[in-house]
């Protein structure tokens, strides 16, 4: 979340900055630019500028109800004979992975990703089954576990 903050922080001070350079540097459009808008007792100085800075911050929160959705839609377990995967928000859909289904677990991360310390793992199961764990904290030593934990199945022996 921090990361969409800062970059839109850093587009939509771009963008106003185009529009400003544009409206000083084109002497017939400065009125279209710096002209202002009267709703009822409130002002708008600057609409053009403002409705920019207005967009930018509806997709930023867009991008916040989608991290949201997905922090709660999206949670895992490792245990020692499997792992978990819990999906959904109204609609859950519970996965077990044994560590004798278990096939591989690869890691991506995105320079976004490891600017955040977040990492995305796809665990893949030997039927051909692929499970996503996004956005997982300290996603290379969760990776590590995983492949420690599933990669030698517990075996029990009786007497």
């Amino acid at each position: 979340m921090a990361l969409y903050a800062i970059l839109a922080a850093i587009v939509a001070a771009a963008l106003i900055g185009l529009e400003v350079y544009a409206a000083d540097s084109i002497t017939s459009l400065k009125s279209a630019f710096f002209m202002s808008v009267t709703l009822g007792p409130i002002t708008i100085p600057d609409t053009l500028e403002f409705l920019t800075g207005l967009a930018v911050l509806i997709v930023f929160l867009a991008k916040v109800v989608g991290l949201l959705l997905l922090r709660l839609g999206n949670s895992y377990q490792l245990r020692t004979d499997g792992i978990y995967v819990n999906k959904g928000l109204a609609n859950l859909q519970n996965t077990f992975i044994s560590a004798m289904a278990f096939s591989d677990a690869k890691l991506t991360r995105t320079l976004g990703m490891r600017l955040l310390g977040r990492g995305r793992i796809v665990v893949e199961a030997n039927d051909g089954r692929k499970f996503e764990l996004k956005l997982l904290k300290d996603s290379a030593n969760v990776q590590q576990l995983i492949r420690a934990n599933l990669s030698h199945p517990t075996v029990r022996v009786e007497k």
